[in-house]
């Protein structure tokens, strides 16, 4: 049984003090090593120190060699024989050492004009918003979504301003809008209500075993079979009784593996990130959300055959028929899903979306059973001081995917969790709340370089950390998802000095 989506929020809980920079630099390290790539030399630090390095493998030459001989030498003056002509310096967040380029590199991306069309998306009477919304090139792996006020803000390549744009959601009819005519921004997208008549002759009820049979069935069809290399935008968003304590966005690069070879993980490479730092915890105790990027791709619950859509596991669900609908205007069958109630360990409940032109997946949404929520205890927390109670209340998942010529795409994903934390020294409560999200902004097939080995987030690692220096330029040129009014305010200081940012590509 799939235990990838069981582990999806590892918490670190506590009241730890990390090491200040100048620790971690001014440890005395002793090192031999005779014609050994820098990349190398970085990793066995990395793993004799327990610290983490992140840079630019062009720039600092990572796979030169070098022979090195140390004895008692503080690491800032290792690490500094390893840059070539001054090009790079070093800082550090918290044991991350972080080598930046003491000029700014050149952005290639900003070479590519591009328009940027803003609005928001309501409902037909023009007033409740359409939170969620998927804005995408029609035929393309390109778009970002709305947030929970129904805006959104979209890049379009210079070279596609003939396309069209669709601006689709489950419960409305897709609107479809030439980029030609979106001259007055912003825009105003009202979207009709859908309702999905049945004439009577037309009744049609799906067994579900026969779903799952057309499922499976198509499978190696509806998914890729070869590498593809998707660009997301990835945010982290946490609350401590009603307060920003976390809110981190990144941009990112994945290298999705076969759908066949469930055994192949998906790689996940931090691009550049930003923060805001005038969050901080109003309580003792801190929060953090490890290995977020990485573990989010455990989302692709079809990837990953997760129990409820894995043929071996699916005994131990009971599936329900409950009726069709639209999504991005392909007719869908609802299939509801619960666990059989004796089984303990299985976890989850939910809605499958079964596209029935393709029978492929369209949407995911599932979450923990009370009973799940019992056994999370054991599996979310990784480290919590002992006089800490945790009690987790919710755990949430959406999961879409797109249709783009014959295949089915991760388009997002998106996870909450609702915790409350007792405090049994101070008798303080505490309830923590946490989203993370992540949304394909771009899909490229081919032949890609594999992600060096030092490039790849690891599932240990905290997101938060690997965020340092801040470039407010180079945010103009990807598309992200448009922060709703709340966040604006929380990250009104997003163009300071105080939002951080690293470059590591």
């Amino acid at each position: 049984m799939k235990l990838g989506i069981i582990s999806f929020f590892v918490l670190v809980i506590g009241t730890s003090v990390a090491l200040a920079d100048e620790d971690i630099l001014m440890r005395t390290i002793s090192i031999k090593a005779d014609s050994i790539k820098k990349a190398d030399l970085l990793d066995s630090l990395s793993v004799k120190y327990n610290i983490h390095f992140s840079y630019n493998p062009q720039a600092l030459e990572a796979q030169k060699h070098i022979s090195i001989i140390a004895e008692n030498l503080l690491l800032i003056e290792v690490l500094y024989r390893l840059i070539p002509d001054n090009s790079l310096a070093i800082r550090t967040v918290d044991n991350q050492v972080i080598f930046y380029p003491t000029r700014e590199l050149p952005d290639t991306t900003a070479s590519i004009k591009k328009i940027r069309i803003t609005g928001q998306i309501t409902g037909q009477n023009g007033i409740q918003p359409v939170p969620y919304c998927h804005i995408t090139l029609v035929g393309k792996a390109l778009g970002t979504i709305s947030n929970t006020q129904g805006k959104f803000s979209v890049l379009i390549p210079d070279s596609l301003a003939n396309d069209t744009l669709a601006f689709s959601c489950l419960g409305y009819e897709t609107k479809y809008l030439p980029i030609a005519q979106t001259d007055s921004l912003p825009l105003n997208i009202k979207l009709q209500t859908h309702i999905f008549k049945l004439q009577t002759i037309n009744i049609t009820r799906y067994n579900p075993e026969d779903i799952f049979r057309n499922y499976d069935q198509n499978y190696k069809r509806n998914y890729e079979t070869e590498y593809t290399l998707f660009e997301a935008f990835y945010r982290e968003i946490t609350i401590e009784n009603n307060h920003y304590t976390n809110i981190s966005e990144a941009v990112l690069n994945i290298l999705k593996a076969p759908y066949h070879n469930e055994y192949r993980n998906d790689l996940v490479k931090f691009i550049k990130g930003r923060k805001g730092t005038e969050t901080s915890p109003i309580g003792d105790i801190r929060l953090t959300l490890m290995g977020g990027p990485f573990y989010i791709t455990k989302l692709d619950v079809v990837k990953n055959k997760e129990s409820f859509l894995d043929a071996e596991n699916r005994k131990f669900y009971t599936y329900k028929f409950e009726r069709t609908t639209l999504i991005n205007n392909r007719k869908t069958a609802i299939v509801e899903f619960s666990p059989i109630y004796t089984l303990r360990n299985i976890l989850f409940e939910g809605t499958l979306y079964f596209d029935i032109e393709t029978w492929g997946i369209a949407r995911v949404e599932f979450r923990y059973t009370r009973q799940g929520l019992r056994e999370a205890r054991q599996t979310l927390i990784y480290k919590k001081p002992r006089h800490v109670k945790v009690d987790p209340d919710k755990l949430e998942y959406t999961v879409q995917y797109k249709h783009i010529d014959s295949k089915w795409y991760l388009q997002s994903a998106r996870s909450f969790f609702d915790i409350k934390i007792n405090n049994r020294e101070t008798r303080e409560k505490t309830n923590f709340s946490s989203t993370s999200e992540i949304l394909t902004t771009s899909i490229e097939k081919g032949s890609f370089e594999k992600f060096a080995r030092h490039d790849i987030f690891r599932p240990n690692e905290i997101f938060t950390e690997k965020i340092s220096t801040y470039d407010a330029t180079f945010w103009e040129n990807y598309n992200v998802i448009t922060p709703e009014d709340e966040l604006t305010n929380a990250l009104k200081n997003f163009e300071e000095k105080n939002l951080v940012v690293t470059y590591t590509h």
